[in-house]
């Protein structure tokens, strides 16, 4: 009763923030230019004409393979045995097609298929490739990859508009592109039918787009804010026409249970010599200089830690805001130590000595037995990176994870949440909002991005008029997904708290990458097809580690089920 007493207060708040109904705003072009770098393109591309398209006065038949190679200095095209110099700049123009029939790109035999005119260059002796996409196309291949489909629909119709409008904002913000295809700006990895939802999302929310002081938003989103939204001078340390970006508790991210949380147990009374793992010399140290104010002894080899009586964060990282980020650890710990005694020795005398004066008594120093003392002793330690590395509990590789402590019965656990920078809406937070409490969108982007309106946008561009040239009367052969390979064989057994998964969670023609770093900015190791086999070795968050015989690499665990299924691919 206290949460949803809780949330519909809450509501009631957000209904009183002026975001408005999308109102009509003025006609874009509608197109992005999206630097590919996730093709890792060498000198050479073999791409699938999947769709219409014209080089300068040559028109292609659908399903037509062209390769591009850059070897000699120049781009050279070959086609069905004819070879073309197309000097160092390369344009396939997209052309109006057949409705309900697909009308892009692939590369390299993937599956992805990449809808717009695509512009090739040479780099550094390499192909560099720049697509121009309408951007409700575009959308296609961010919204389910960075919003999985398996979200509810309103969760990614809100997805959809902050993916728009930074898209949006960002056009002209390079000489030759607006976007690169990675984390830098948003994931995309081209479109797959199979991604329903998404599609739905996208086209629920046409041209809709966010706005602030009658400027486009910037709507920054992270996958989980920890609890609470961050500002935007605190990431990046800049200000500006911003203020639609505020800082606020999330409490639909704390609540949702995939969201990305790390922790570490305190117990209350210790059952073993190392039970603080890994922080346990640099706690020994502190309480060695603490122990050494009071009179004990200060040698580490002789203080022994019995328990943890209390633990709290404090001293947050920015005073000018009521900010969760804080900096410091206290703990109050149960001690055994030694302490000093003092003994009286009286100087031994000859009976031959002339006594000048009396013999005085002399201070001998002497430490006692173990001893528990009798108050707790308090001790701090940095988070950052002190705690936060000794523990692994970083989740960014930065220092930006919100802590948190949580009292249970026998221990005090320390909790790192925050996926991401925090700045804006929350994909897991949307996600708990549409899912657990039925809101729409609009609902979301006014609890993230308060006093945002929106616009509904139009758009000029228009695809050139279909090719009209007889001999596309009869299509060329089209273009099919490369067969699905079969999975490698695991030959390895998993160890001890290592466990075996399959990858099942993608479409049986797709792949998942095997990344060398849990992100999606990392090297490509392997491309890991329906039913690998894996063996987990640590859990991560949302990233597993795992190994496959003698790689070893990290996959996003949703793309995998746990207990291995017996269930065999479908044809």
């Amino acid at each position: 009763m206290k949460k949803f007493i809780r949330h519909i207060a809450l509501l009631t708040a957000l209904i009183l923030l002026p975001l408005s109904f999308p109102a009509r705003a003025e006609t874009l072009n509608g197109v992005v230019r999206v630097l590919l770098t996730k093709l890792n393109l060498t000198d050479q591309v073999k791409i699938a004409l999947d769709g219409s398209y014209t080089l300068n006065d040559l028109s292609f038949q659908r399903g037509s393979q062209l390769t591009v190679s850059c070897a000699s200095g120049t781009l050279m095209v070959y086609y069905e045995g004819m070879a073309l110099d197309a000097g160092t700049k390369l344009v396939l123009t997209r052309r109006q097609a057949e409705e309900g029939k697909e009308n892009g790109l692939r590369f390299n035999g993937a599956y992805e298929l990449h809808p717009g005119d695509l512009y090739l260059t040479i780099k550094n002796g390499q192909l560099r490739a720049v697509l121009h996409a309408p951007v409700e196309e575009y959308l296609l291949g961010v919204v389910p990859y960075e919003m999985s489909d398996s979200f509810p629909l309103e969760a990614l119709k809100a997805q959809a508009i902050a993916a728009r409008t930074y898209a949006l904002s960002k056009v002209g913000s390079n000489d030759d592109y607006d976007l690169v295809d990675n984390t830098n700006d948003q994931a995309y990895n081209g479109v797959k039918a199979a991604h329903e939802n998404a599609a739905k999302a996208v086209a629920e929310t046409q041209g809709i787009c966010g706005y602030y002081k009658g400027k486009m938003a910037m709507c920054y989103y992270s996958a989980s804010n920890g609890g609470q939204t961050e500002l935007v001078a605190h990431v990046w340390g800049r200000s500006g026409e911003d203020g639609y970006l505020i800082m606020a508790d999330d409490p639909y991210d704390l609540e949702n249970a995939e969201s990305v949380v790390k922790s570490f147990a305190f117990p209350k009374a210790a059952s073993e010599s190392s039970f603080l793992g890994a922080l346990e010399e640099k706690v020994l140290f502190a309480l060695s200089e603490a122990l050494e104010a009071k009179g004990y002894d200060g040698d580490i080899q002789n203080i022994r830690i019995t328990g943890v009586q209390n633990a709290k964060v404090s001293l947050p990282m920015y005073t000018d805001s009521p900010s969760r980020l804080m900096t410091l650890l206290t703990l109050s710990l149960s001690v055994q130590a030694r302490q000093m005694l003092l003994q009286s020795d009286e100087e031994e005398v000859s009976i031959f000595a002339q006594p000048t004066q009396a013999p005085q008594p002399s201070q001998k120093e002497q430490w006692g037995p173990l001893k528990a003392l009798d108050e707790p002793i308090e001790i701090s330690l940095d988070l950052f990176p002190d705690v936060e590395s000794a523990l692994n509990l970083s989740i960014n590789g930065g220092s930006n994870e919100i802590f948190s402590i949580r009292e249970t019965e026998d221990a005090f656990i320390l909790e790192s949440r925050r996926y991401g920078h925090g700045v804006g809406m929350s994909q897991r937070g949307a996600q708990c909002m549409a899912r657990d409490y039925e809101w729409t969108y609009t609902q979301i982007l006014r609890f993230y991005y308060p006093r945002m309106e929106l616009k509904t946008l139009s758009y000029s561009f228009r695809l050139p008029a279909a090719l009209s040239q007889q001999f596309l009367a009869t299509p060329g052969p089209a273009a099919t997904p490369t067969p699905r390979p079969t999975p490698v064989l695991l030959s390895a057994t998993p160890g001890p708290n290592e466990y075996k998964v399959a990858v099942t969670n993608i479409g049986v023609n797709s792949y998942l990458n095997m990344r060398a770093e849990p992100n999606t900015a990392s090297a490509v190791l392997r491309q890991l097809y329906y039913n690998q086999e894996l063996i987990v070795t640590q859990e991560m968050g949302e990233w597993l580690q795992v190994k496959m015989n003698d790689i070893t690499g990290y996959v996003m665990a949703s793309f995998v089920e746990k207990p291995l299924s017996a269930t065999p691919a479908p044809n």
